[in-house]
């Protein structure tokens, strides 16, 4: 495969479920199904303009299907919420724990000209319908393709580095992204990570109906002589191309998924992130704002390019894991906690003394490695030059004053990606 092409075959889910169920648990009182549809190859919805012909993937809280819009004459991604994902949506002030539809329309509306616009996902509307555990609310989006984890597993071996060029082009369009989320739609994202990262084919209609005839959709076996109340369909996702590669120079990135995000004025949680992601603040009781995406960037950049998580915090015997990832923090940056910014913090008391210093941390037997020796020791980038830049990229985003931290529009101009 030439250097300048990733491949575009589709890929297979290979995640299991604690239900027993090869991916989500579907069993009607299954403990870990909190209230998926089972949805069926062939079956229609919304009066029939909707009809799945493949199971694209599923999640914590919702199952995402390719279907044709027999009105529109297109294909679609049809995002089904979970029952419990559907009543997140609704209640008052105070009992609402996502406005995922205000935020895909305030997406889609507020300044389609803007060249972040088009890294994020494209809404098309929603629709409610009733299922067999109750009510679920139907998100209609474009129809994307493979993540951004899918490029880091393209190799047989268990190196999951990418290529630098690949990082610079992926990182400046999920910056324009967010610079149009930040600045002009007051979004927040808080779920920045590589499956949330996708990809767009350049012609979906004509990549869809070449993977739908080249790769059929398939539900899971379940013998001849069984008869399943539920028949589990397998995860497929779509390609890129109908061709067995595309270019470098035709990668789009998107973001995808909002039922995480926030308001930048309205608040539904106050725990956002991934665990090894989380930025500093989130940690701490700080304000969080955008510059809390900053630092999931940051982060997945150095993962990227390195191969592994920059931060893997665990709890040791004399503090807890919100600590030891807090320690590991100043490690990789070689730079402590500024006390002016801990005293603003409300959970200071509880990881730090007042003077500045850890309340339980001493020291790690293997201590996190400073960003700088970690891209001279791991990546792929050519030479000094291209590790000083990378560095000091690196070092906008994981700043740990989330006001000291560059913009999403800075870091998109940032020399690096040029």
């Amino acid at each position: 495969m030439p250097s300048s092409h990733v491949s575009s075959n589709s890929g297979h889910s290979s995640s299991g479920s604690l239900s027993g169920f090869p991916e989500e648990d579907l069993r009607s009182a299954g403990r870990n199904n909190p209230g998926y549809f089972p949805a069926r190859l062939g079956q229609t919805l919304e009066r029939g303009r909707y009809c799945i012909v493949r199971k694209l993937g599923w999640g914590q809280y919702s199952s995402v299907w390719l279907a044709r819009d027999r009105e529109e004459d297109r294909f679609v991604a049809l995002k089904i919420l979970t029952c419990e994902a559907t009543k997140a949506l609704s209640g008052g002030e105070t009992e609402q724990r996502s406005d995922e539809l205000a935020l895909l329309q305030r997406i889609a509306d507020a300044e389609p000209s803007h060249p972040g616009f088009r890294h994020n996902i494209a809404y098309y509307g929603s629709f409610a319908f009733a299922g067999p555990r109750g009510a679920h609310r139907c998100v209609v989006t474009e129809a994307l393709g493979y993540s951004l984890d899918y490029i880091r597993k393209l190799t047989d071996d268990a190196d999951r580095r990418v290529r630098p060029s690949i990082v610079k082009r992926v990182v400046k369009q999920v910056l324009r992204g967010l610079q149009y989320l930040h600045d002009v739609c007051g979004i927040i994202h808080t779920d920045i990570k590589h499956d949330n990262i996708l990809f767009r084919p350049a012609a979906v209609a004509a990549v869809a109906a070449h993977a739908l005839a080249t790769d059929p959709s398939v539900a899971y076996d379940c013998g001849t002589e069984a008869c399943p109340p539920v028949v589990p369909v397998e995860s497929q996702a779509l390609p890129l191309s109908a061709a067995p590669s595309v270019r470098e120079d035709e990668l789009e990135a998107v973001l995808a998924d909002v039922g995480h995000s926030h308001w930048r004025h309205r608040h539904f949680q106050e725990v956002i992130q991934p665990a090894a992601l989380r930025a500093p603040e989130v940690i701490l009781g700080y304000a969080w704002d955008t510059p809390a995406d900053i630092w999931s960037v940051g982060c997945i950049v150095t993962e990227l390019l390195i191969g592994f998580w920059l931060f893997e915090a665990s709890a040791q015997s004399g503090w807890g894991v919100e600590e030891d990832h807090l320690a590991r923090m100043t490690e990789a940056l070689d730079a402590p906690f500024d006390v002016g910014f801990l005293d603003k913090c409300a959970h200071k008391s509880k990881f730090f003394d007042a003077d500045g210093s850890f309340a339980h941390f001493t020291q790690h037997d293997e201590p996190t490695w400073q960003i700088r020796r970690l891209l001279e020791s791991f990546s792929l980038l050519q030479d000094a030059a291209e590790v000083d830049a990378a560095e000091r990229f690196i070092l906008r985003c994981l700043r740990l004053v989330p006001e000291e931290r560059a913009t999403a529009g800075e870091l998109a101009d940032d020399p690096w990606l040029a």
